[in-house]
């Protein structure tokens, strides 16, 4: 059973061996290489730019992988190397590591940049095309299917989102009115209610997954977004994925070569 249609399936190999390489190299890069950062994420906008998407827009929607980033947040201050300032905050000593912030700035360095190649990738292949390339690429049958279901199901929460949001302004929610008086209760009340709609987001996400799948048993499927083969095959997937190998290695070298803070 087909659950993605399209047009047609252009090939994507090329493409995603490409961002697949300069992930890894993003993710092999030393902690403090901000230079190199800078390199890949100007390699990053001018093919955003060759392709039609603004770069500061791509830029913004990168953003989405910094509130994931606050996870090492407490290195800032659990690190004792290089101390960068000491103080007391009420009873407690707490002290702030030059490594601790080095390893948190490089963190998001590289979840801001990776997701950025994610979305160049998914903007200028449809999903159709993805999958199929990732089958013709020999990638186990069941991550490819993840992969197709995921990127679906992201289009689906942000619309299930946007709706919610709307209904919340309806009632008032907003922390502003029209004649500028402040509406919507306190600022723990706000919060309250997005973490409330945040839990409401959840739940119906996971009834809407079972009803999906119940569908699908229903009509016979297999658990495989059934797409064919690919429409149209790249001749020269071989010389660019030679090209993206090289573009990895330049990375690495980039990384140890120039200078790191």
């Amino acid at each position: 059973m087909s659950l993605l249609r399209g047009p047609g399936q252009r090939d994507a190999r090329a493409a995603i061996i490409t961002t697949l390489c300069v992930a890894l190299a993003i993710a092999l890069l030393p902690a403090g290489s901000y230079l190199a950062y800078a390199v890949v994420w100007l390699g990053v906008a001018t093919a955003a730019a060759l392709s039609g998407i603004a770069p500061l827009a791509l830029a913004r929607r990168g953003a989405i992988a910094l509130p994931f980033v606050l996870a090492a947040l407490p290195l800032l201050f659990t690190r004792s190397d290089e101390i960068l300032w000491n103080g007391t905050v009420g009873s407690a000593s707490i002290s702030i590591s030059g490594a601790g912030l080095r390893i948190l700035l490089t963190a998001a360095a590289k979840a801001w940049i990776s997701v950025q190649l994610a979305i160049l990738l998914v903007r200028q292949h449809p999903i159709e095309s993805i999958v199929g390339s990732l089958r013709a690429l020999r990638l186990p049958d069941a991550l490819a299917t993840g992969a197709g279901l995921t990127v679906r199901y992201l289009d689906l929460l942000r619309g299930e989102a946007s709706r919610m949001l709307r209904a919340r302004s309806a009632r008032s929610a907003s922390p502003l009115g029209t004649t500028r008086e402040r509406i919507g209760g306190t600022i723990p009340w706000r919060a309250r209610v997005t973490g409330n709609l945040a839990g409401a987001l959840f739940l119906r996400a996971y009834a809407r997954a079972a009803r999906v799948e119940e569908a699908a048993n229903a009509r016979g499927a297999t658990g495989s977004l059934s797409l064919g083969a690919l429409r149209e095959r790249d001749p020269h997937v071989a010389a660019k994925s030679g090209l993206a190998v090289a573009l990895f290695a330049l990375i690495t070298v980039a990384g140890a070569v120039l200078p790191r803070m």
